[in-house]
């Protein structure tokens, strides 16, 4: 059975940053449970892109502020006759929950920016060759305790970003939820369409079409280029009408 791809395109900047938090957690997911050093520096290293991007971006205030639509739109469906309130009340209570959980925890991470053991070593990957052990002992030390020790004090660095991990993964679950995927066609490879204020695109294709989209857009009008690998140009617009879903979110 040929696989299908699921592309998702941002179309402003709140869900780019999302997009890029979600990517990182993932990463850090994948290397927190892994051994051999070289995979284990792959940990440091995502960990603190993580928390560069957690200072770069303050994204708590839009955590909040999606939640509250959340909840709303929660309670409205709720009054509903055909909606089950059994199904929906979960999903309430795990809003309002975090809500209340973001205010409370302060700014995002900060124990782990002010961790006395982690902050040195954050400062040292920043530069290039920076993580060498001659400037870093503490980490080759770190490296040869037992497995056992080190997945403990990883455990205790990812329960610190757990709020914000599942907070994101319940706002971007339900953003993508509010799109259908609609069977449509790219005529020789192109396709657009005005936007409608939406915020996510997610394209669904198959994998046997030999091509990859590319979009171009902004929250009034978005563009869809399906793209072809080429060994001399590096890739090369498709020239044929392709099939694939897209659902606006």
């Amino acid at each position: 059975m040929t696989a299908e791809i699921v592309y998702e395109h941002p179309l402003n900047t709140k869900i780019r940053t999302y997009l890029r938090v979600e990517h990182l957690f993932t990463q850090l997911s994948a290397l927190s449970n892994t051994e051999g050093e070289a995979l284990q520096l792959s940990f440091f290293s995502t960990l603190f892109s993580l928390l560069d991007m957690l200072d770069r971006t303050d994204i708590k205030p839009d955590l909040l502020k999606d939640l509250e639509r959340c909840e709303s739109q929660l309670v409205q469906w709720s009054r509903h006759p055909a909606v089950s309130d059994h199904k929906l009340q979960p999903l309430l209570q795990r809003a309002l929950r975090y809500q209340t959980e973001l205010i409370r925890c302060g700014k995002l991470a900060m124990p782990l920016k002010e961790d006395k053991f982690l902050a040195p070593l954050r400062q040292r990957f920043a530069l290039p060759g920076g993580c060498c052990f001659f400037d870093v002992p503490q980490l080759q030390y770190w490296l040869k305790l037992p497995t056992s020790e080190q997945q403990q004090q990883i455990s205790d660095w990812l329960a610190q970003l757990a709020l914000t991990e599942q907070t994101l993964a319940f706002v971007l679950n339900f953003i993508r939820q509010r799109g259908e995927f609609t069977e449509l066609q790219a005529e020789n490879g192109f396709y657009q369409q005005n936007a409608e204020q939406y915020e996510l695109l997610r394209i669904k294709y198959s994998q046997a079409c030999c091509s990859f989209p590319t979009v171009s857009g902004n929250r009034y009008r978005y563009a869809i280029r399906f793209m072809q690998l080429s060994e001399q140009d590096g890739r090369s617009a498709c020239s044929n009408d392709i099939r694939f879903q897209l659902a606006c979110c």
